[in-house]
């Protein structure tokens, strides 16, 4: 994830916190733009605009029954509606000088926090006590926030504004809690290489940047305005990158849930592309039970490298690399791939081919490189005789070695052509037995802690890839077009 951070989100915080805090805390602080009627009609244009964003988020989270759709609803609710008392408070126009104006701007974010609270807290008993509740916790705090706001509107000196120490720390939580949120983006953008999962990355930190105008900026100066603007904008760039993908993908529900989760298999499986469809279809139309060995594999790996803590590039790569490890198999003769007798040499030789053949094929795509990498690389052995390199130790990957794990454990614990499944103790035992020659051990560890801790794979969540009704992947030619080009070219080089 660090070329994403460098590449979009770093200059966006970067540029953004730094222009904030020079027109916030420097000479300009005081500098006043007299437009108060701009200022009272524009504000009120884009807090209504995100609330009405908002309002969709949080429906649709609540009908298609979708916890963090309505979760991040409710906190993107919080955050508009609160701004919009903010402007119709504004002194000069509806009411007079007041105090309300500046406690419903000041307490947006974090009271928009504090209704997305459950996501913060997710693995720790408190967040599963509140998950298990969240229609009643999203919709208290979308309902809490009208009231405070209505009450505001009726009384809009009841509340002081706070101390030069309270904003202080109203700034720190605010920018500390929505980068929290925009990094989980931002790693999904990295998994699933989707333009909504950056804007919404980008949406979450500038509402907290937008505090620092709190430290000094006066009312109606530049700092103010700047302020104004990326907080609408930045819930804003939610929406947009909703709509952008309700667009493309046909169904609002289904591109909310990996926008908006941090669910890494649901936003793999919404950023794979159609040439990645088109390997599994083939596989599928070559031997289903390979097409099935590859759908698990991928899933339990993704889980597997996520608990070694891999970042998202690592965890897109290994989850890709799970789903494409046998499409080398591809120009296996199903002869040999369905034999169920003990292969001859001849045979043997001819399948161990598929690592370097997987890996060529994907290299035909730029997308797909690092994927190629662990494709080659899941039969190497720590103890050398691995194939198609010979690699020792170190020199594999770990993400191949997760692969080639998992790989090894599905293949133990599932019916083949060739034998019946073995229990799962024994399949585990032949691990620890083989970990530090046959497979590295921190693999067979963090691989082992996982089935522990989740359990191994009943209905895989990535079974839909391949048969998804992308136009290449729709067709039943014997050959599609996305692996046409890898078997032109690894024939004629042999």
């Amino acid at each position: 994830m660090t070329f994403f951070l460098v590449r979009w989100w770093a200059p966006f915080v970067v540029t953004t916190g730094s222009a904030l805090a020079i027109l916030s805390l420097g000479p300009a602080r005081a500098t006043v733009w007299q437009h108060p009627t701009l200022a009272f009609v524009s504000v009120l244009v884009l807090s209504v605009a995100c609330a009405v964003g908002a309002a969709l988020v949080l429906a649709v989270g609540l009908v298609r029954r979708l916890p963090e759709v309505a979760l991040l609803g409710s906190a993107l609710w919080v955050v508009s509606l609160l701004p919009m008392v903010h402007g119709l408070l504004l002194p000069g126009h509806l009411y007079g000088p007041n105090s309300g104006t500046v406690v419903a701007v000041m307490a947006a974010v974090p009271a928009a926090l504090l209704a997305g609270l459950p996501l913060f807290l997710d693995g720790t008993a408190a967040g599963l006590w509140l998950a298990r509740r969240w229609r009643a916790w999203a919709f208290s705090w979308a309902a809490l926030a009208v009231t405070v706001g209505a009450a505001l509107l009726v009384w809009p000196g009841s509340l002081p504004v706070p101390t030069e120490q309270w904003t202080w720390a109203i700034v720190a939580v605010s920018i500390g809690g929505t980068a929290v949120l925009s990094l989980r983006h931002l790693r999904l953008f990295a998994i699933g290489r989707r333009a909504g999962s950056l804007l919404v990355s980008l949406g979450c930190i500038a509402p907290g940047l937008a505090t620092i105008a709190f430290l000094g900026a006066a009312p109606l100066s530049p700092g103010w305005w700047l302020a104004h603007v990326i907080d609408g904008v930045g819930v804003l760039f939610a929406a947009v990158g909703l709509l952008w993908a309700h667009g493309r993908d046909r169904s609002l529900a289904f591109v909310l849930h990996p926008v908006l989760t941090r669910e890494p298999l649901a936003a793999l499986e919404l950023g794979l592309t159609p040439v990645v469809h088109d390997f599994i279809a083939a596989l599928e139309r070559k031997d289903a039970v390979t097409r099935e060995h590859v759908v698990r594999v991928a899933e339990l790996a993704m889980r597997s490298g996520e608990r070694a803590g891999l970042d998202g590039v690592l965890l897109r790569a290994v989850g890709l690399g799970g789903l494409l490890h046998d499409v080398g198999k591809l120009l296996t003769p199903v002869a040999i791939l369905t034999n169920p007798s003990a292969l001859t040499d001849e045979e043997r030789t001819v399948i161990e081919r598929h690592p370097a053949d997987g890996a060529a094929m994907l290299a035909l795509y730029p997308h797909l490189v690092e994927a190629a990498a662990i494709v080659r690389s899941h039969h190497e052995r720590p103890d050398g005789k691995g194939y198609p390199d010979g690699l020792m130790g170190a020199e594999i990957p770990l993400t191949a070695s997760i692969i080639s794990v998992v790989d090894a454990w599905d293949a133990m614990v599932s019916d083949r052509p060739y034998r019946a499944c073995m229990p799962l103790e024994r399949a585990e035992r032949i691990l620890r037995d083989g970990a530090g020659a046959q497979w590295l051990g921190a693999a067979v560890d963090t691989v082992l802690s996982e089935l522990r801790v989740a359990g191994p794979v009943t209905v895989p969540r990535l079974t839909s890839v391949g048969r998804s009704a992308t136009p290449s992947a729709a067709r039943l030619e014997d050959e599609i077009d996305a692996c046409l080009p890898a078997r032109v070219a690894i024939e004629s080089a042999r």
